[in-house]
């Protein structure tokens, strides 16, 4: 594969974690890398984009690119020579097909699947029971339900059960929503008077797998329906497969009725990767990438990248990058020159969240427990607003990645924005406090 396109695929599946498809597929997706030099980047856009994403999505490309190729970069936009000939050219690019397409073809990547899920002892369990539940779904293990913290592969097991049910049972109905999905839809259908197409949707599935179960939480109304979904799902004997990153009775405002049903049929848990299991997926998600490391370069990256697959992945791609941008092999120093600061800006960003909560729990008098759950009196939500301010401010993290810390979707994280914005505006005092707050965590 050409350099340039590879790196292009990294930095797309990079964004892709940030953004929604439909913005990927029309501003971003277009691109062409036509040159790296030095910490230069030159990308092609046509006439039509080049100016919105210039003026919208800059700093996120320049951010993603930096991500991706382990250094500082500068980003400069070009139009094509010949505009005509290259939009011309893009339209006659096949476009993917839209008709008719169940949603689980839509989702997710046929890639995923039970034989490259790398097991060892801190997944065996969840890697065993899903592989059971693919076999034999509407047996013992329902619902199945599997958790554990962000990037360790609870999404990949439940896209490696969709598609071997596929292969094996293509006439079942399977549908995979998130929780914030199931909530989204439900509302859109009781604003539209159509509840009744949402429940002929969902109680009418042989397969209903929901990943982040636990965003329904605190939620009464989406609850309601949620339960009753699972009831009739369940008594016409068919498979609920559900994700969240905390077992059933740590959710936090989930009715018991729910925490009993998840708890039905199997729950197994999935733990971080140990140092063993570590080496062996940087082996094979390096060998996916087309190259291979040297054992000293595997040791020096599962001993110091510890927490989850989705950064073993994020690192590869990284010394992935820098290999073909400079034809260089990938050595010890290499990985530490390339990942050394990545490694030590995770490290501070995990102090740094765990200290705006710690003082954003001082200040208010709130717990963690309050900042994260469903509350919402004022001094909890505006405690709520002022952590997720200092988080936007003081980390990389995205909206996305706050929300998800919080247990809330994206909207939220602008709504605490623009409260906190409003009130530095009127209060000179507060504004005054919070500058010094983020100068005090910015230093760390």
């Amino acid at each position: 594969m050409d350099t340039f396109i590879e790196l292009k695929n990294f930095v797309l599946d990079e964004l892709k974690k940030e953004y929604a498809s439909t913005i990927i597929t029309l501003w971003f997706a277009p691109m062409n890398i036509l040159e790296v030099s030095g910490s230069e980047v030159v990308l092609e856009f046509p006439k039509n984009r080049k100016l919105f994403v210039e003026t919208n999505y800059l700093d996120s490309l320049t951010r993603t690119f930096s991500s991706v190729m382990g250094a500082p970069v500068n980003i400069r936009l070009v139009c094509p020579e010949d505009d005509a000939a290259f939009e011309k050219a893009e339209e006659a690019d096949p476009k993917p097909e839209e008709p008719q397409k169940p949603a689980y073809q839509m989702r997710y990547s046929p890639n995923y699947t039970f034989e490259n899920f790398i097991v060892g002892k801190s997944n065996e369990l969840a890697q065993s029971v899903a592989l059971s539940v693919a076999e034999h779904p509407f047996h013992l293990n329902n619902p199945l339900y599997l958790y554990g913290s962000s990037g360790l592969g609870k999404t990949h097991l439940l896209f490696a059960i969709i598609n071997k049910l596929r292969a094996s049972h293509p006439e079942y109905n399977i549908l995979y929503v998130t929780g914030e999905e199931f909530t989204n839809e439900l509302v859109d259908s009781l604003a539209h008077h159509k509840p009744m197409e949402f429940r002929e949707k969902y109680r009418n599935l042989d397969i209903l797998l929901v990943d982040d179960i636990q965003f329904i939480a605190g939620r009464m109304g989406v609850q309601e329906e949620f339960f009753h979904t699972f009831e009739a799902l369940f008594q016409k004997n068919k498979q609920l497969i559900l994700a969240s990153d905390v077992s059933p009775s740590q959710i936090n405002n989930l009715e018991e009725r729910l925490k009993t049903r998840f708890s039905w049929g199997m729950v197994a848990d999935i733990q971080p990767p140990d140092l063993e299991l570590r080496t062996a997926i940087f082996r094979r998600k390096s060998l996916d990438y087309g190259f291979e490391l040297d054992y000293s370069v595997l040791t020096y990256l599962a001993e110091n990248i510890t927490e989850n697959i989705r950064q073993i992945e994020g690192a590869i791609k990284k010394l992935r990058a820098q290999c073909l941008i400079t034809g260089d092999p990938c050595t010890v120093q290499m990985a530490e020159r390339v990942l050394g600061e990545f490694l030590k800006t995770k490290r501070t960003e995990e102090s740094v969240i765990d200290r705006i909560f710690t003082k954003t729990e001082k200040k208010f008098l709130v717990t963690k427990e309050d900042l994260c759950g469903s509350k919402r009196a004022a001094n909890i939500a505006f405690a709520r607003h002022y952590a997720i301010y200092l988080m936007r401010k003081t980390t990389t993290l995205s909206q996305k990645e706050i929300a998800k810390l919080f247990h809330r979707d994206h909207t939220t994280i602008i709504n605490s924005m623009k409260v906190i914005e409003e009130k530095i505006h009127t209060d000179a005092v507060f504004a005054r406090d919070l500058n010094m707050t983020i100068d005090e965590l910015s230093k760390d």
